[in-house]
């Protein structure tokens, strides 16, 4: 619509110059305005795609309609230099610009320039420069209003990237939390359900045998509510309700489960207790899996201690037992302890498992009460050296 807006301005510009001209006499005056008009024309059409390549067709045209009485192609100047600031940008626009000014000032004084009134060249001048900065100024408008438009939008387009990869990090890291849950919850169950169901097969006594099942009952019923309360899916009437976080308090009722398995379990707290609910649920995990490897892995362990101390600004917690068996080959798969791994790094603490001595099996770990205070500070271990 642009270019045939032109077109018709460009015509009827010409036009009223033919009236004056003998077709027969200056025929090729009618010709160069035609070409004129039209190469101008397609640079207003192509303007978008070639902004640049338009400008400097339509300068360098300028250079042969000054043949003319009347130049077109001042007309198509301010709109190519609108297009190139718009599209190419400010710097590229001020160069056509300069590029246009030179050619205006030099061609009316060019030798097959038509001739004009004294004075007249000077106003060509004028008005063809005033015409190409006009374009120039509203197109370097037009561009920075368009470019900051642009940026804007691009800049919403990174933060909605942004916002959808860290929603996919928070997946990930909620997935790896419910599987290291997962695997408390559940590794310690099944531990619990077969060393009682093996102890209710080896008895004979009915009594022990029914009183080893409710505890199998209570079990597998106590790890399905911790599994509903983690996975947040309780949602049938009339199911159990849901149980508490794991606290100070549930440490204790912990360690009498393993004593009731058959291990000699004994435990040691001391120092001020913390109401964090983040490390208590480290603590009572980490205890729960230092516990359930040494009932399955141990081999018939005379002393299983659980040492929790704490101090103003950390807490420490050592599990040993003494049933390790030298030089024996894992039966685990080891995700227990990349699980307690992860979970004291989370916490800003770390943990360390391993034999000391002959058979003393020790999981040493240590949580910071604030988890942002340094996470790399040596900490002496009251037991001895630390594996």
């Amino acid at each position: 619509m642009i270019a045939a807006g032109y077109l018709l301005v460009a015509l009827s510009v010409s036009t009223a110059e033919w009236f004056d001209v003998d077709l027969a006499t200056q025929p090729s005056r009618i010709a160069l305005a035609v070409a004129i008009v039209a190469v101008t024309t397609l640079a207003v059409l192509l303007r978008r795609r070639r902004p640049l390549t338009m400008a400097l067709i339509v300068i360098a045209v300028g250079l042969v309609s000054v043949a003319q009485t009347v130049a077109v192609d001042a007309f198509a100047v301010p709109v190519l230099l609108y297009s190139v600031a718009v599209y190419r940008g400010v710097a590229l626009g001020w160069r056509a610009f300069a590029a246009a000014a030179v050619v205006a000032i030099l061609a009316p004084f060019l030798p097959w320039a038509a001739p004009q009134a004294p004075g007249e060249p000077e106003q060509t001048i004028i008005s063809v420069v005033l015409f190409a900065l006009f374009g120039l100024l509203v197109g370097i408008n037009v561009g920075n209003r368009k470019r900051y438009v642009q940026a804007l939008v691009d800049r919403a387009a990174q933060l909605a990237r942004e916002r959808d990869q860290q929603a996919q990090l928070a997946a990930v890291a909620e997935r790896t939390r419910i599987a290291r849950e997962m695997h408390d919850i559940v590794s310690h169950s099944l531990t619990v359900i077969v060393a009682l169901s093996e102890g209710a097969l080896a008895t004979k006594d009915p009594t022990a045998s029914r009183a080893a099942m409710t505890a199998v009952t209570d079990a597998a019923r106590t790890s399905l509510v911790d599994m509903r309360r983690m996975l947040g899916v309780l949602r049938e009437t009339g199911s159990a309700p849901l149980a508490p976080q794991p606290d100070a308090a549930s440490i204790p009722a912990l360690v009498q489960t393993f004593r009731g398995l058959g291990l000699p379990v004994t435990l040691t707290d001391s120092g001020p207790p913390t109401d964090d609910p983040s490390i208590l649920l480290a603590v009572h995990r980490i205890t729960q899996e230092a516990l359930t490897n040494a009932l399955r892995y141990s081999e018939r362990p005379k002393r299983v201690d659980v040492v929790i101390t704490s101090y103003d600004d950390r807490i420490e917690l050592i599990v040993e037992n003494d049933g390790s068996i030298p030089d024996a080959p894992s039966l685990g798969a080891g995700q227990g302890l990349l699980g307690l791994r992860e979970r004291v790094a989370f916490q800003g603490g770390r943990v360390t498992a391993g034999v000391v001595g002959d058979r003393l099996w020790r999981v040493h770990a240590v949580l910071p009460r604030d988890p942002g205070a340094a996470r790399s500070r040596p900490t002496p271990d009251p037991r001895g050296t630390t594996p």
